[in-house]
């Protein structure tokens, strides 16, 4: 049995992703309407009402915009960074009984599901990614991250399946309309990941045997699917990794080139889409 995978919402807008294995159903973050994500849902076969718990990666709005209503009409446990929890305790009905704070490296057993959270650089009250263990396989989500720590890299290690920030393209964002308090915020070293920094990263995802990867978190503003694919196709095809899009098509099927070919490693690379699910 393989764990489904899902990026429901991804962009400044708002956040949520939803895995399914055995008796577990998690959210990941619910940063849009609890409406929006009871139809995004319902379009993957599931609904709130089939959540088993909810984790939250830290407080922003983009995060946990839904987390009142959500709160309200259902009963599911929400987990959140401890330093976050007085911040949500207010949006969490029954917070006392409900509301877990998560501990960086202290992991969280449901029914099938193993969740560790693990502390991400961000300039947040606190902030988190999770390493979920399903079965024999591991996943990995990572966003909201302005570098890769020593810890993230050890948590991504061995994650089949990976969804990660590629927030902005470091040129379009220096160029662009952002107030400059705002761009030093964004590459500094608690904002968010480039299209730079990620795309380095996914050779020695690879390596580690990641075989699926969403870039996820995109700027509307300072970033393009187009571009922060062609990042990540550079990369991997300099690393002699054979990158293949969502279909599982060659890259040269989209950028006329001939890709190198290793026998070593393939990586399926998409783009999570602002609002609407794909599966890793």
């Amino acid at each position: 049995m393989q764990a489904r995978f899902l990026t429901l919402f991804s962009s400044s807008k708002g956040n949520a992703a939803y895995i399914k294995y055995g008796r577990d159903e998690i959210l990941i973050d619910c940063g849009v309407s609890a409406a929006m994500i009871e139809r995004a849902l319902r379009s993957v076969g599931s609904s709130l009402a089939n959540i088993s718990a909810l984790f939250i990666t830290h407080e922003h709005g983009d995060h946990i915009r839904g987390l009142p209503v959500i709160c309200r009409k259902v009963g599911m446990p929400v987990f959140a960074p401890v330093n976050s929890c007085a911040y949500l305790e207010p949006s969490v009905a029954n917070a006392k009984s409900r509301l877990h704070p998560l501990v960086s490296l202290q992991p969280v057993e449901l029914f099938d599901t193993v969740v560790c959270p693990i502390k991400t650089p961000h300039d947040s009250l606190d902030s988190c990614g999770f390493r979920i263990k399903a079965g024999d396989e591991k996943l990995g989500y990572f966003t909201d991250i302005g570098h890769l720590s020593e810890n993230i890299l050890r948590g991504l290690s061995g994650c089949r399946r990976v969804v990660i920030e590629s927030n902005h393209d470091i040129e379009m964002l220096k160029r662009g309309s952002y107030p400059a308090a705002l761009k030093r915020r964004i590459l500094g070293e608690n904002g968010h990941l480039s299209n730079d920094a990620c795309s380095k990263l996914l050779p020695h995802l690879a390596e580690h045997g990641t075989e699926s990867v969403a870039l996820a978190h995109l700027s509307e503003e300072n970033n393009r699917p187009l571009v922060a694919l062609a990042a990540a196709f550079s990369a991997l095809d300099s690393a002699g990794v054979l990158a293949l899009t969502a279909e599982r098509e060659p890259v040269a099927d989209i950028f006329g080139q001939d890709p190198v070919i290793s026998p070593a490693a393939s990586m399926k690379v998409q783009v999570a889409p602002t609002c609407g699910a794909i599966e890793l």
